[in-house]
């Protein structure tokens, strides 16, 4: 597992997973852990009127455009996209 952080990319209106200076593609339906308050959970990424991850099967939880969020991903399940820097 690569620890990162889950970005929102305003441009492209899409979630990108940033490692170091690399960044993955991130679509509906991908799973990855987001670290909240010291502690990782299994999410999973949907999209209805608002971009959203369900924890551990059970818990919705509201992605907001502005914020970054801590995550951990198997890399070999991400593709890379050509940073343009």
């Amino acid at each position: 597992m690569k620890h990162g952080i889950l970005v929102y990319d305003q441009q492209v209106q899409e979630w990108r997973v940033w490692i170091g200076q690399r960044r993955y593609w991130i679509q509906q339906g991908y799973t990855f852990e987001l670290r909240i308050q010291q502690r990782y959970y299994n999410a999973y990424l949907e999209k209805d009127l608002d971009w959203f991850v369900t924890l551990n099967g059970d818990v919705k939880l509201i992605l907001h455009t502005h914020e970054v969020y801590k995550v951990r991903i198997r890399i070999e399940d991400y593709i890379l996209v050509d940073a343009p820097f």
